[in-house]
C-alpha cells in the first residue's frame, strides 16, 4: 500500500535558528498548525502505514510526541521574545470600527 502523506495533517520540524528569522505572522500560523494536530495516534483514524510513512519522512503528526513538544516549546520561546500588542477589549474594537465606518459613510 502506497501512502500519500500530503493528504495527512502534519508539520515540518523547523530549527529554532530558522524560527527566529521568520515573520511573526508566519510564527503564529505555525502555532495554529501545531495546535491543530491530533493528540495521539491511538485517537486518530490513521493506519499504521500512514504513521510509519510520516515518521520516516521526519514530520510532526501527533501532540504526544517528543518532536511536537520540542517544536511547540521552541516556537513559544521565539514568540515570547517578540513584541506583543494587546488587542484591547471588544467594546473598544467595536467602537473603533463604528467610528471608522461613520467616517467613510460621511464622505
Amino acid at each position: 500500500m502506497t501512502v500519500n502523506i500530503r493528504n495527512l495533517r502534519t508539520a515540518e520540524p523547523i530549527p529554532k535558528t530558522r524560527l527566529v528569522e521568520l515573520h511573526t505572522g508566519s510564527l503564529l500560523k505555525r502555532l495554529e498548525l501545531l495546535r491543530s494536530l491530533q493528540n495521539a495516534f491511538e485517537e486518530s483514524d490513521w493506519s499504521p502505514e500512514e504513521r510509519e510513512a510520516v515518521e520516516m519522512a521526519g514530520l510532526i503528526a501527533f501532540k504526544n510526541t517528543d518532536l511536537w513538544k520540542a517544536a511547540y516549546s521552541d516556537l513559544k520561546t521565539v514568540l515570547a521574545q517578540r513584541e506583543h500588542l494587546p488587542r484591547g477589549n471588544k467594546d473598544r474594537r467595536r467602537g473603533a470600527a463604528r467610528r471608522k465606518s461613520n467616517k467613510s459613510s460621511s464622505r
